[in-house]
């Protein structure tokens, strides 16, 4: 299999900061902190713990940077920006890394990626997913913060397809996270930086390149939203993620993106080509150790469509409350739902009582 990671081999005397990657993933753990001045640290399950009592020092943490950064890379990160990348270690590890700088010197944020691709009914996901991977046009959306599995639902879904129908998918995404081997579809995964300069470049490139499905890791500024729009409108389906808490408050963000002036063209192309909007966050679970996904499911139906079209998009919450039979569902019934099954606790939870006791 193509490997879309640098290949990194630890020198015989065994660098600690390779040593605490392994450990990190074999640990579980769902991020990994290494910062000047800091004692390299973990979080599992929502609560941090130190791997070491060694504080990094400057030259420590500049050496392990060059030796994970090609040289392209490196040249960024010295130029004082953010560095992403995906790392592979010995053919075993991998990890998505993001470099930066604080006022302390060089931080790295790692986060151990599993090398299988779970199914999408692992991810706890509600079943309408499994529908959803039929459509042929349109756009989904996957929203939530960072840390909440946006990037696992999509290699889940597009796995899903790939092992059930022949298509062509093609992937743009800083860093790729999920190797994908071909099964029934033809997948081509591209990473911004390496393969293709932007997000909107790896969209406007990929619209001639026929594909069937276009994967684009984040929707983050008003060219890539513009072109996702356009191109699901043009019989592709689009899948993209977006940083918003609610369903609700993507439509939003989508729409106020662009002027006063587009903004009623836009709400046409929402209304025209939205499929649905999932909104998922991680919560810690208080009946055994672990994490669970709660979700928000926003379906377009006809009278959505209308409310997205004429701007009423705070009237739509309503229709997702009593929405059951079309398959939506907001946040407080998820939750609710998964109090009910003594997953999560209200009383044990501020997260979950922040999102029952909001008004949204």
């Amino acid at each position: 299999m193509l490997n879309a990671y640098p290949a990194i081999h630890p020198p015989e005397d065994g660098h600690p900061l390779f040593s605490w990657l392994q450990q990190a993933a074999d640990q579980g753990a769902s991020d990994l902190f290494m910062s000047v001045g800091e004692s390299p640290t973990v979080k599992i399950y929502g609560d941090f713990k130190k791997m070491s009592d060694q504080v990094l020092d400057h030259q420590t943490m500049e050496d392990f940077i060059k030796s994970i950064l090609p040289e392209n890379k490196f040249k960024e990160f010295s130029e004082g920006k953010d560095v992403d990348l995906g790392l592979e270690i010995k053919d075993a590890y991998r990890f998505r890394v993001n470099i930066f700088r604080d006022h302390k010197g060089a931080s790295l944020a790692v986060r151990p990626l599993p090398n299988k691709i779970p199914a999408l009914n692992e991810l706890g996901l509600p079943e309408v997913f499994h529908d959803l991977t039929s459509l042929k046009h349109g756009l989904i959306l996957i929203t939530g913060p960072a840390g909440s599995g946006k990037t696992t639902t999509l290699a889940s879904f597009i796995n899903t397809i790939n092992q059930n129908e022949g298509r062509n998918i093609i992937t743009i995404e800083d860093p790729i996270e999920y190797l994908i081997a071909n099964k029934r579809s033809l997948i081509h995964q591209r990473e911004v930086g390496l393969d293709t300069a932007s997000f909107s470049d790896g969209l406007r490139s990929a619209l001639r390149e026929d594909p069937d499905v276009i994967v684009v890791g984040e929707l983050r500024d008003l060219e890539s939203i513009s072109l996702a729009l356009r191109a699901a409108e043009t019989g592709h389906l689009v899948l993209g993620t977006l940083h918003s808490g609610t369903a609700i408050q993507a439509l939003t963000r989508i729409v106020d993106i662009f002027d006063s002036v587009r903004q009623p063209e836009v709400m046409v192309q929402l209304a025209q080509s939205l499929q649905c909007v999932c909104s998922q966050t991680l919560i810690k679970r208080t009946d055994k150790p672990g994490m669970v996904l709660a979700t928000e499911i926003l379906i377009v139906t006809f009278a959505i469509s209308n409310l997205i079209r004429q701007n009423r998009i705070h009237e739509i919450r309503g229709f997702m409350e009593t929405g059951r039979a079309e398959k939506m569902h907001t946040f407080k019934q998820s939750m609710t739902q998964l109090i009910k099954s003594g997953m999560i606790d209200k009383e044990k939870s501020s997260e979950v009582r922040e999102i029952l006791d909001a008004k949204m």
